[in-house]
């Protein structure tokens, strides 16, 4: 090669600078992806528990009771202990109050938490019905609930 001629190409200094702005893009798009997932998860349980209380509601104002005449559905029990599935949504089922399969799960895969202490138990008519959340955990901080008040 003569002197005062370029040579084309990239160095591997030019590189090294590429390659770590695509790296930090990436990590911010990753961050970005999983908070708007956490987000769209915890909104489908929000969902999904405005659906259980307005069926439970319904059901109790047909039948004088929350469905059903049990106590501590678990929902980190799979399947539940009790049978959230088959006894609770069952109930609601067989009552056309709910159709189809229901919120049988929350979006991390464990069934939903239900504590009937409706009225007719003398329980005080406070029914928490709740999404023991992503670590699957009840009664940790990232608990998802509500809570059913009856008036006894």
């Amino acid at each position: 090669m003569q002197r005062g001629q370029k040579q084309h190409g990239f160095t591997i200094v030019e590189l090294l600078i590429v390659i770590v702005v695509i790296a930090i893009l990436a990590a911010i798009t990753i961050v970005a992806y999983n908070g708007i997932q956490s987000r769209a998860q915890t909104s489908v349980v929000q969902s999904d528990l405005a659906a259980i209380e307005k069926a439970m509601r319904l059901y109790r104002e047909e039948r004088g009771t929350l469905p059903p005449g049990g106590d501590f559905y678990s929902g980190t029990a799979n399947p539940p202990q009790a049978g959230w599935d088959t006894t609770v949504l069952q109930s609601m089922r067989n009552t056309n109050i709910i159709s189809g399969s229901g919120p049988v799960t929350d979006p991390w895969g464990h069934y939903y938490w239900y504590d009937n202490n409706d009225c007719t138990f003398g329980q005080g008519g406070s029914s928490p019905v709740r999404s023991v959340g992503p670590d699957g955990v009840n009664n940790t901080s990232d608990d998802i609930g509500i809570t059913i008040r009856t008036y006894c």
